[in-house]
């Protein structure tokens, strides 16, 4: 019988924890215009660009007034960039909801929020970073 040794134990150990944290790896957002905490004249578009192509399900854009009408039909095909019409907004607070279905089957929701100024420059695509809205899965 062969015996493993402590290099080839800790070996099998670290593939096994890499593939464990692969398999639940989930979908992200990795940038968006406007971006999150950003304060911009009204955006003509909204883009969101994930980590990895998934399935656009839900999105709301909410405002002060309540929420807006984007004209948001799901998406069926994967694909790691979306881009969404906006109408005209008026000054304020608004906050993008959405919720994807990546390709590990999982779907994950999360929000970003944005401010309307008329004075403000226009919206810049901005990476998102670790705990840059409010996760759910």
């Amino acid at each position: 019988m062969k015996k493993i040794t402590l290099l080839q134990g800790l070996a099998a150990a670290l593939l096994m924890l890499v593939m464990h944290s692969a398999a639940f790896a989930h979908s992200a957002m990795s940038s968006s215009v406007p971006g999150n905490g950003q304060t911009v004249s009204t955006p003509e578009m909204l883009m969101l660009h994930f980590n990895g192509n998934v399935r656009l399900v839900r999105l709301t854009v909410t405002g002060d007034s309540g929420v807006v009408d984007v004209g948001f039909v799901p998406v069926a095909e994967a694909n790691m960039m979306f881009h969404v019409p906006m109408p005209p907004l008026v000054a304020g607070a608004y906050r993008v909801n959405w919720t994807v279905i990546g390709e590990d089957g999982h779907s994950v929701s999360e929000d970003f929020r944005f401010t309307v100024d008329p004075n403000a420059p226009a919206a810049v695509m901005t990476e998102h970073g670790a705990g840059g809205g409010d996760h759910v899965h």
